[in-house]
């Protein structure tokens, strides 16, 4: 089951990447309002939740599993290695984004960063879920305030690190299945 889940997450990614830009992304970028404080509190958001926070945690990995020769952490630091790699394909679709940048815009950079340090976080603590969701989607949200990205940006980014991560986790021997990740949000199998 967790195999068919990463598949219908990838192919997920992969479509809603297709398209230049979403009448949902028309929609959300001009109903969003963006008043002058929001705007200064994603600017901080962003600062701290992105791209900074992935190359720390590689960082913090790297130092752990080689003080502690354990193979469990270096599997772990390459699969949030492989989590952000998923923003190198932002060359294939090369989509423009709400405002002016030099880089293409989907999937967005920042909410691929948290989204896979908070995905490498699950896996190795088998918890935090509730906290990942919340730090992805403030990561997010603060991305399409500030008009870097369009809303379908951040959801495929999402899609595309959550896709990866478990065929990455399941090919690492990392968990077995999805039920490991979160055991304490699924319904126990019933036994015949």
């Amino acid at each position: 089951m967790t195999r068919v889940v990463a598949a219908v997450l990838l192919i997920s990614w992969i479509l809603l990447g297709m398209p230049e830009v979403t009448g949902l992304d028309v929609w959300v970028h001009d109903a969003l309002p963006r008043p002058d404080w929001l705007r200064a509190t994603a600017y901080v958001v962003s600062l701290v939740l992105g791209p900074t926070i992935g190359w720390s945690f590689a960082a913090v990995l790297f130092v752990l599993a080689w003080r502690r020769r354990d193979l469990r952490l270096w599997k772990a630091l390459a699969l949030h290695g492989l989590c952000c790699a998923t923003v190198l394909v932002r060359w294939l679709f090369d989509r423009v984004r709400p405002v002016e940048y030099h880089l293409p815009s989907y999937p967005s950079g920042h909410t691929v960063a948290v989204a896979s340090v908070a995905f490498t976080m699950i896996v190795l603590l088998h918890r935090g879920v509730l906290w990942a969701v919340l730090a992805v989607l403030v990561a997010g949200f603060a991305r399409v305030v500030l008009e870097m990205h369009w809303v379908t940006d951040v959801i495929g980014a999402v899609l595309g690190v959550t896709g990866v991560g478990l065929v990455a986790a399941l090919a690492l021997g990392l968990v077995t299945s999805g039920r490991e990740l979160v055991p304490h949000l699924v319904r126990p199998r019933r036994r015949p």
